[in-house]
């Protein structure tokens, strides 16, 4: 047997590490601005695309957040006991729910979709706007579908 290259095994040059690395990294660094609202980063992509379309049905939410129906459920049962969404009966469709921001989520979600914004411009600063761009299409490529 050939001699075994010792650095073959660490996790850090398989591409897989690195992304996630970076992601738990961008995750803690939401987490801990949003903790000042009690929101996690999940509730927040939930409330800003039920702010995008208030009275969205629940299926259509799930689509587009990409998200499996009991994850979500969920992440509005939260919501709901923190008095930020609520949810209704669908009017065209009895087996449908549909999901609404309250008034208490209508005068925070500007604040907080702020708050993110912010956030996203300090990682933005981390780049040249060229590299950022191809940042960007990189992350498209990398999405499977």
């Amino acid at each position: 047997m050939g001699e075994m290259n010792m650095n073959s095994s660490r996790p850090s040059k398989f591409v897989c590490y690195k992304l996630s690395r970076v992601m738990r990294k961008i995750h803690r660094y939401y987490e801990s601005s949003f903790s000042q609202y009690g929101i996690t980063p999940a509730q927040f992509y939930v409330l800003s695309a039920v702010w995008e379309n208030d009275g969205v049905k629940f299926k259509d939410l799930a689509k587009s957040l990409e998200m499996d129906g009991s994850t979500l459920t969920s992440i509005l049962d939260r919501l709901e006991r923190q008095d930020l969404l609520e949810r209704g009966d669908d009017p065209e469709d009895k087996r449908s729910l549909l999901v609404f921001l309250t008034e208490k989520a209508k005068q925070n979600i500007s604040e907080i979709t702020c708050l993110a914004e912010k956030l996203d411009q300090e990682i933005k600063e981390r780049f040249t706007g060229e590299e950022f761009a191809t940042f960007e299409r990189v992350l498209e490529k990398l999405y499977l579908d």
